[in-house]
């Protein structure tokens, strides 16, 4: 039986000689891939013929855990873009669903907007590499925009052409803005130098996000998902109106003063409230005193909000002082006590 709480996006990449797929659910895409997997198709294949069997592959393997695929998105490199129409074609041909095709630099900022390893940090020095070509870059993650992006006079960053923190330095010249951290996209086991240097000069930290070897095909799920994300349906009008109402009843309350709690509300409404939260209704004070009635103890003797902690020092309820003590000042002055 389908999982009605999943909605399963497929999400292939085709960059730089490589083709990875990933299942992504759209209800929750911040998770990341739930499935992922790469190295389809056989040597000589052309990107459409890989890409579709990335896509067989992939719907298999959602049909044997009960999920239907609900769309896909195709992703391509520079290198590949005369590809990127045969790619779609092939992957909509297979899964006979709606396919869409995602820019590279799309995909990307998705990817980073969506991992939570990078929720906090709005600000990224980010390295990457397309079709061999090194480039680092500065980028804003919420409005998922490239602030800036600086590239070697060569294909790579080292000692015989320009160096990877020279070409930070100048690409967060050029951004105005520093980073809250150094993220390389396109990670090798030879990065892990380069990227602690990196850390060192620009005093941030390096976060490698989870699914990284993934994360163009990632992204381009993520982008799909984004696109069909469901609309938030307005608040009718008569609503607005009686939520205006309360606001200024509420107000109004609290300009008379005197501790009185109102509940508003119409139905079995009117009866619920926040969890953890009592509604009281204070009676009104009586303006001639009841002679038959003690004198209710100050209530700033004992009470407390209930936030603060008890202390050690403090008497202990019920307690009364020994007539040789002389009875301490009210704790709350000589004031009465008012409504908060």
């Amino acid at each position: 039986m389908e999982d009605e709480q999943m909605r399963p996006m497929l999400g292939i990449s085709v960059d730089d000689g490589e083709v990875c797929a990933v299942l992504v659910d759209a209800d929750v895409p911040n998770l990341g891939p739930f499935d992922s997997q790469r190295g389809f198709g056989a040597p000589g294949d052309t990107p459409a013929e890989v890409a579709a069997a990335a896509a067989a592959a992939m719907s298999e393997r959602a049909a044997a855990a009960s999920l239907t695929l609900s769309a896909a998105a195709v992703v391509t490199g520079p290198e590949n873009d005369e590809d990127a129409g045969p790619v779609t074609e092939a992957v909509r041909a297979v899964l006979g669903i709606d396919v869409e095709s995602v820019l590279l630099d799309d995909a990307r900022l998705a990817f980073l907007a969506g991992a939570p390893e990078l929720a906090d940090l709005l600000v990224l020095a980010l390295h990457t590499r397309t079709f061999g070509v090194e480039s680092a870059s500065i980028v804003d993650v919420p409005s998922r925009e490239v602030l800036s992006t600086v590239s070697p006079d060569g294909d790579e960053f080292g000692p015989h052409t320009q160096s990877l923190p020279e070409a930070m330095d100048e690409a967060i010249a050029r951004a105005g803005v520093s980073p809250d951290a150094v993220v390389f996209l396109d990670l090798r086991p030879l990065d892990a130098g380069p990227a602690r240097e990196l850390s060192t000069v620009l005093g941030v930290p390096f976060v490698t996000p989870h699914g990284v070897p993934w994360h163009r095909a990632t992204g381009a799920a993520l982008v799909a998902a984004d696109r069909r994300a469901p609309a938030i349906a307005a608040a009718p009008a008569g609503r607005h109106r009686g939520t205006a109402l309360l606001a200024a009843l509420v107000a109004l309350v609290a300009l008379l003063g005197g501790g009185l709690a109102v509940a508003v509300g119409s139905g079995a409404q009117a009866e619920r409230s926040a969890p953890g939260v009592q509604t009281a209704v204070a009676p009104p004070p009586s303006p001639v005193p009841q002679p038959d009635r003690p004198r209710a103890a100050d209530p700033c003797s004992e009470a407390r909000p209930a936030s603060w902690p008890a202390r050690a020092s403090d008497p202990a309820p019920g307690s009364v002082p020994s007539p040789e003590t002389t009875p301490a000042a009210p704790p709350c002055g000589s004031s009465p006590p008012t409504a908060p």
